[in-house]
């Protein structure tokens, strides 16, 4: 199994991204949100639209570090399940989730499920 490069992702921002770097990752991945993660590729939370706009709502400004919004309540799969499964199960049961990390026994994002990874906008 290749390494999961978590840097090169537009489904994945470090800790220290800014709002605007986030949302630019959101755009280019069109799923509505991005993982968010430390250095070391530790999940760390999710990062949607709605928690961006609810922050700038709040008087946060788009250098403000995601780090500082973040939601930890993020729906993770462990490496090692049924990924397959249990992604369709998460999909099926909560349908605002469109990107699923998967992360290993020390919570390190080794993968992204992604919702209909084809289906892309246009830009």
């Amino acid at each position: 199994m290749t390494k999961f490069d978590y840097q090169n992702s537009s489904y994945v921002v470090m800790e220290n991204t800014s709002l605007e770097e986030a949302m630019e990752a959101i755009t280019l991945n069109q799923r509505g949100a991005v993982v968010v993660v430390n250095k070391k590729g530790t999940l760390l939370g999710i990062l949607s639209d709605g928690d961006i706009r609810r922050a700038l709502l709040r008087h946060a400004t788009l250098i403000t570090p995601v780090s500082k919004v973040l939601n930890m309540n993020v729906a993770s799969i462990s490496n090692g399940k049924n990924i397959g499964a249990t992604s369709e199960e998460i999909f099926n049961s909560q349908t605002v989730v469109n990107i699923i990390p998967v992360v290993d026994g020390k919570n390190k994002v080794i993968d992204i499920i992604v919702r209909n990874p084809g289906v892309r906008k246009e830009l």
